[in-house]
């Protein structure tokens, strides 16, 4: 009985240790099954973590693995080798690193450049063009390169690379981006900026000028007073501004008859307006519509308001066609004093040198030639004036004939260097170089007078240094 019993229970003991161990095994099985399910939920992306720009788990291992790969290479400027580990940064943790996007465009160029494959660089391209969209997305915000700089750059890559990789023939896309940076960023955006929005929206007008016209004249205004006022503290800005003018008035949009046919009536309507008669009086002077009664009428309005730059200029105008030059030098005086822009400063100058020409004051003319190029060195026509006031003026400066005629050698030094700082000029000063070498003193007569060749200094007011021809 009792062996019986303990049989019983040792059996009884057997049994429920079996269960126990089972109970234990299921136990370990679903704790090791809970953990492997846990992995992948402890994972996650950085573009899905937006507490975490690395992302979570092996993802985020993954990712900053990737980051200090990317950055090595980029130090290297080994572009052939980071575009892996770029793609896993913008795919997979955008807002791991700024540098993804600012070397990442470097890396993309450079292999647009270096693909043989036309369709491979059409992938390429529009890779970067993505680039920027998503620095935008991500590091849009940040102060110093804001979503208006980074509008810019993507607009300056699409027009150095779209020609060859799109359809787009007058890049409007480019127009499209450039235009919205000018909305968020006013005169903050950098003067290339300006500038290719208008050499942009110079080739829209030109593909059809007829319904482009108001467009084009509208960008112009646009632009112009934000770019006055930022170079009041860019000087920088000065050169795009002489660019933006020289090709808005090489265009033919403000033909003087349209303007007049445009804001004859608006000028009446609007004189009292002080905002508008100004914008309307700089593009009249742009256009070189300085003989229109309508700019007259809208000059004295303005002037009887508030006297500004383009009124004083505008009076001038007025002044000159009724022959009153003197009344004329002191409106243009006046508007050099007013205006804040250096190359329309240099225009007043200018006109105010023309002047001192049509009087044969050569040296007043030569002097105010002098201060335009202080003002813009690039303005070409300042060293035509002076060359015109050498050739007109030769008489003057010895009483001897001969030596009279070395002001001729003055006046070809300043036709090379129009040409030199603004070439659309070459026509006009090698015509003017061609004529003035049948004016060179004779070289048997040089003789005479001691002079052999080398370098020569020419007498009386001229003075300047030249070399014997």
């Amino acid at each position: 009985m009792v062996r019986t019993s303990q049989t019983r229970i040792s059996g009884e003991n057997k049994l429920k240790h079996q269960k126990i161990r089972e109970m234990n095994t299921k136990s370990l099985i679903l704790a090791s099954l809970g953990i492997a399910m846990s992995v992948p939920t402890m994972a996650e992306l950085g573009v899905n973590t937006p507490n975490s720009k690395f992302g979570t788990g092996e993802d985020s291992v993954r990712c900053v693995s990737s980051v200090s790969l990317f950055q090595n290479f980029a130090k290297q400027k080994n572009y052939k080798d980071m575009h892996e580990s770029w793609k896993t940064i913008t795919t997979e943790c955008p807002r791991a690193t700024q540098r993804a996007y600012t070397d990442g465009a470097f890396m993309l160029k450079w292999e647009i450049e270096n693909e043989k494959d036309v369709n491979k660089k059409k992938a390429l391209f529009e890779e970067l063009m993505n680039l920027y969209d998503l620095r935008i997305k991500y590091f849009g915000n940040v102060k110093k390169y804001p979503t208006y700089y980074i509008l810019g750059r993507k607009s300056f890559d699409y027009i150095n690379y779209a020609p060859t990789l799109t359809n787009d023939a007058t890049k409007q896309k480019a127009y499209g981006w450039l235009k919205e940076a000018i909305e968020k960023g006013g005169e903050k955006n950098e003067p290339q900026v300006f500038q290719q929005y208008f050499i942009l929206s110079d080739g829209i007008y030109k593909a059809n000028p007829n319904v482009n016209r108001d467009l084009y004249i509208a960008d112009y205004m646009k632009i112009m007073p934000m770019m006055t006022a930022a170079a009041a503290n860019d000087s920088t800005f000065d050169a795009s501004i002489g660019v933006v003018n020289r090709v808005f008035a090489r265009s033919g949009a403000a033909e003087c008859g349209t303007l007049d046919k445009a804001y004859a009536s608006k000028i009446e309507a609007n004189k009292n307006d002080k905002a508008f008669l100004n914008d309307v009086l700089k593009l009249y002077r742009i256009a070189d519509c300085k003989e229109s009664a309508v700019y007259f009428k809208g000059s004295a309005y303005l002037h009887a308001i508030e006297p500004t730059a383009a009124s004083a200029a505008g009076m001038a105008a007025q002044a000159i066609s009724k022959k009153d030059n003197s009344k004329a030098i002191q409106y243009l005086q006046e508007a050099i004093k007013l205006e804040t822009s250096k190359s329309v400063k240099s225009d007043y100058y200018l006109n105010i040198a023309n002047i001192y020409l049509s009087q044969k004051n050569f040296q007043a003319c030569r002097s105010n030639a002098q201060s335009a190029l202080a003002m813009d060195p690039s303005a070409g026509q300042a060293y035509i004036m002076i060359a015109y006031a050498y050739a007109y003026g030769f008489a003057s400066i010895d009483d001897d004939p001969v030596i009279q005629k070395t002001a001729y050698w003055a006046a070809v030094d300043k036709l090379e260097k129009a040409k030199a700082v603004d070439p659309s000029l070459a026509s006009q000063a090698n015509s003017l170089i061609a004529s003035y070498k049948k004016q060179f003193p004779d070289k048997s007569e040089l003789f005479m007078r001691g002079i052999k060749g080398g370098s020569y200094k020419v007498p009386g007011w001229i003075g300047e240094t030249t070399t014997v021809r």
